[in-house]
């Protein structure tokens, strides 16, 4: 797999790029009880970036940082914690029961210095017919999820066992979202249920990988503002994003309200985040909450 040292800027330029028509768009308003959800799985990718919550097992999930208050509120219990280290990244998180909202949630943790993520982020893809027809995946992200994919799908399986009938989310921001995109379809192949919350997701495949992936449902990839990391991958590399975007027009340290999330329809679109002339890196860290305040 090649690797491109494409500094930041060159990066930006890049990603800015447009190779095709733009595919048909619709919009809707975001819900109430939609921005409920969002901002309570933003918390638990919140929580992912907290040490506490990946180093041990059994525990109460904590945010020092005092940035996910309805988790700490809730019954929680760490079922496992992981930090694995590999030449792509990091792979760090839990997987999580939530007793108050009967859920079981598996978190990953996302890039700690997001700067450097973007200058040597590679645009290789791997062929994964197994996953679907004529999809490709970026190969570090997939690389990443396959450290961990056997010991999460156990986990999982064991969990359900435990708290039959709870709902199972996959959840991450920045590079946490991208191995939470690829588990989250691959549990779902194996037959498992799962909902899929993804925040400042950059691009995980191609336009048949993103296709198959929205047709499976149950999906909810969030951008906000100008953030860069959305439009990386970019789309002259063949990368599509899944869709639909709940795009946060509202600024940095604002707390959006329904009115401030526009949902777009259609995969790899070009409106909300991605039609944006100006994305910067700092608008990243921003998803409703100040998402990776545990750094």
């Amino acid at each position: 797999m090649a690797r491109f040292g494409y500094t930041s800027a060159a990066v930006i330029a890049l990603a800015c790029l447009a190779v095709a028509a733009p595919t048909p768009l619709a919009r809707r308003d975001v819900s109430a009880e939609d921005l409920s959800q969002l901002v309570l799985f933003a918390e638990y990718s919140a929580a992912s970036y907290c040490t506490p919550n990946i180093n041990s097992t059994g525990n109460k999930l904590v945010c020092a940082s005092g940035n996910c208050p309805t988790v700490e509120e809730a019954e929680t219990t760490t079922l496992a914690e992981f930090y694995e280290e590999n030449e792509y990244g990091d792979v760090a998180g839990f997987l999580a029961a939530d007793t108050t909202n009967e859920l079981i949630v598996v978190s990953f943790r996302g890039s700690r210095t997001v700067d450097t993520w973007i200058a040597n982020l590679d645009f290789g893809k791997d062929g994964v017919d197994d996953l679907c027809s004529g999809c490709e995946v970026h190969g570090g992200f997939w690389k990443s999820w396959q450290v961990v994919a056997d010991t999460l799908t156990s986990g999982v399986k064991s969990a359900l066992e435990t708290y039959p009938g709870f709902t199972v989310v996959f959840t991450g921001h920045s590079f946490g979202a991208a191995l939470a995109t690829l588990g989250a379809v691959q549990l779902r192949n194996a037959g498992y249920s799962i909902e899929h919350y993804g925040y400042g997701s950059p691009r995980v495949g191609n336009e048949a990988l993103a296709q198959y992936i929205t047709d499976q449902g149950g999906n909810y990839r969030v951008t906000h503002t100008v953030d860069i990391v959305p439009r990386l991958p970019p789309m002259a590399f063949g990368f599509s994003h899944l869709s639909p975007e709940y795009w946060i027009t509202s600024d940095d340290d604002v707390t959006p309200t329904t009115a401030d999330i526009k949902v777009i329809e259609g995969v790899g679109s070009r409106d909300g985040n991605a039609g944006e002339d100006v994305q910067l890196s700092s608008a990243h860290g921003w998803y409703l909450i100040d998402i990776n305040a545990c750094q």
